[in-house]
């Protein structure tokens, strides 16, 4: 099992608390071993997640004791929960006593309690296979409240853990603090990783601009940082010398493409301040690590991904799934490694299914090669439209004008370009300002305006929120 090895790390720090509590590794595995006495192995398991001792020591508990875990936001609606209640019928429910109530009806009472922590039985359990290597079931970034997931293995966590490990030089000194939901698969790899490792975690609920984050940060002397493209713009407005102090070694970046403008200017101010910053690519459907750019090394690769993991290959396929060898030129990223996830699932019919995919992976992103090997994003496979004949990018016109300083979502379909612009106080959106930024005739798109781009909590826009204004035309 993943976790079977914490025992070797006993004396150390594993988690310190938003209350802070420090709990060590023997404790820890105490705690965990405590929660396993109360369930059956190969038992499917709802957690409701959050950066809580509770929720960390179940979610090792419940791989420790071989069963599968679904990851879900704590904050999730109850007729959301509801729809993967009845589609995936799990034995039990670990959740804080805040959710007891909303979703109480469909367990029996208490089975084992930790802090605020509450393991709840269900009473509507039905007997049902699930696949002897699966281990976790997790949303994919999109698709928060849908009963589709993605199915992740022991072996894709353990070699994409070790990969982590292994460029990032995690030590068993080392410790993070939670930037992300435990729910997300970037902020999960972060606690895999440095577990896995003997590290520890500050584990934290707040946002960035709540004082108790900061206080955390400083007072358990946190040695990396962990965020999103959201996470940087928030750390661009209240200072990014908050992250600048004497026990900060390296930075990662995940979750999508961040402005390449700012990429270039916190690049100059880490080298300075000796702190190693790291790009990383990746999907859930990889555990979710495929790729990662050291920039201290290569801050010419601005835009890049990188090269892959160890024990990754990328190559690059046309339309007609042939391989594309010729520099610079456009097609396909096809990943091959240990780390690609089983296949999805819609409900619990589907856990029994062996791997689907056979460690290939079709990521639907559109790149192109330079002649040193290194990676760059063009855009989706399917965020381009046909407009008026020229074949554009939905992805490369939101990268310009986000080099301008907009906050925009572009949406369409052929011969139709719609450009949604977040409004700013101290920003005037001119349309023919914008045709001359783009390099595409006014009349050719449509400009609108709203308060707030839809956005997930990684900071990734929501475009099926905005098909609505493709609908109006």
């Amino acid at each position: 099992m993943f976790f079977d090895k914490l025992e070797m790390h006993s004396s150390r720090v594993a988690l310190i608390s938003e209350n802070f509590e420090i709990l060590n590794f023997h404790d820890l595995i105490k705690i965990v071993e405590q929660i396993c006495k109360k369930i059956k192995k190969r038992s499917l398991i709802f957690i409701l997640a959050d950066n809580s001792v509770e929720s960390v020591a179940g979610y090792i508990a419940f791989i420790r004791s071989n069963c599968v875990v679904m990851l879900i936001d704590s904050k999730t609606q109850i007729n959301e929960f509801n729809i993967l209640f009845k589609k995936y019928m799990p034995d039990f429910l670990w959740c804080n006593k805040n959710n007891l109530l909303k979703f109480q009806k469909n367990f029996l009472s208490l089975t084992h309690k930790m802090g605020n922590f509450h393991l709840l039985e269900n009473k509507k359990k039905i007997k049902f296979t699930m696949d002897e290597n699966l281990m976790l079931l997790i949303s994919t970034s999109g698709s928060l409240g849908s009963p589709k997931c993605v199915k992740l293995s022991y072996k894709n966590i353990l070699n994409n853990s070790l990969a982590i490990v292994d460029y990032l030089k995690i030590e068993n000194s080392d410790r993070a603090i939670t930037t992300l939901p435990m729910n997300y698969s970037y902020g999960l790899s972060i606690i895999n990783t440095h577990l896995y490792s003997g590290a520890s975690i500050i584990l934290n609920n707040k946002t960035l601009i709540d004082k108790l984050f900061w206080k955390l940060f400083y007072n358990y002397k946190a040695n990396n940082f962990n965020g999103v493209p959201y996470t940087f713009e928030i750390l661009q407005k209240i200072g990014l010398q908050k992250i600048f102090n004497i026990n900060v070694k390296y930075i990662t970046q995940a979750g999508g493409k961040m402005n390449e403008k700012y990429i270039k200017e916190i690049t100059k101010k880490f080298i300075k301040n000796n702190i190693k910053f790291y790009i990383m690519y990746g999907q859930t459907e990889a555990s979710p690590r495929m790729s990662y750019l050291e920039m201290n090394r290569s801050p010419n690769k601005v835009g890049s991904i990188g090269r892959p993991i160890s024990g990754g290959k990328f190559w690059i396929e046309n339309d007609k799934g042939k391989k594309i060898n010729k520099i610079n030129e456009t097609g396909e990223l096809i990943y091959n490694g240990d780390n690609i996830f089983m296949g999805y699932s819609n409900d619990f019919k589907d856990l029994k299914k062996k791997d689907e995919n056979y460690n290939k992976l079709c990521t639907g992103d559109l790149v192109k090669k330079d002649k040193e090997g290194f990676y760059f994003l063009v855009g989706r496979k399917k965020r381009f439209i046909k407009l008026y004949g020229d074949r554009i990018s939905l992805d490369y016109i939101e990268n310009k004008l986000k080099l301008k300083n907009y906050s925009t979502a572009c949406i369409g379909k052929d011969d139709q370009l719609i450009i949604i612009n977040e409004r700013k106080r101290d920003m005037k959106v001119k349309k023919d300002l914008i045709a001359k930024i783009i390099n595409i005739i006014p009349s050719r798109f449509n400009l609108k305006e709203i308060n707030n781009l839809p956005k997930n909590k990684s900071g990734k826009i929501l475009y099926n929120q905005l098909n609505k204004y493709i609908n109006n035309e």
